[in-house]
């Protein structure tokens, strides 16, 4: 028995549905991979725009850290001025209130010395009514008598 054997060129049904088969997965393949890489290509540049939007978020960050930064020693130079100046006013406060107390004290020993001064004059007030009503009740001094007395009084130094 002998087998024959296919003729050279033959195409049948099978054939051609296999080969259109391959072709639509050679060109489904084809397009599948086309679409991956586009889809790579997109999340590629998203991320390396999102890695710069970061890098951009970040400097802006650090900006506003060393603005902040800037300001907070500001204060605190302020804070340690105010100090001081608050320090100086208490100290002068104090010397204020101080002086106030010897200045309140003085014036309460002027007080008593000017009352004391006052009772004095009064008292030699009364003393010199006395003695001009006890002149004006005596006989008139004679003149010679009362010139020795004025001089003595006009002397500079005790004779």
């Amino acid at each position: 028995m002998q087998i024959s054997r296919a003729p050279k060129m033959e195409w049948n049904l099978n054939t051609l549905i296999q080969l259109v088969t391959l072709g639509g997965m050679i060109l489904g393949g084809v397009v599948i991979w086309v679409d991956k890489s586009r889809d790579i290509e997109d999340l590629q540049k998203w991320k390396d725009g999102h890695e710069q939007l970061h890098k951009e978020r970040l400097a802006e960050v650090k900006a506003i850290e060393a603005s902040y930064n800037l300001r907070l020693s500001a204060l605190e130079q302020k804070s340690v001025e105010a100090e001081r100046k608050a320090d100086n006013l208490t100290y002068r406060v104090t010397v204020t209130e101080q002086t106030t107390v010897s200045i309140s004290t003085a014036i309460k020993e002027l007080q008593a010395d000017f009352n004391r001064q006052s009772s004095d004059i009064q008292v030699m007030k009364e003393i010199l009514q006395r003695l001009e009503t006890a002149i004006n009740r005596s006989p008139p001094l004679r003149r010679s008598s009362l010139d020795a007395f004025d001089t003595v009084l006009r002397s500079p130094l005790p004779r």
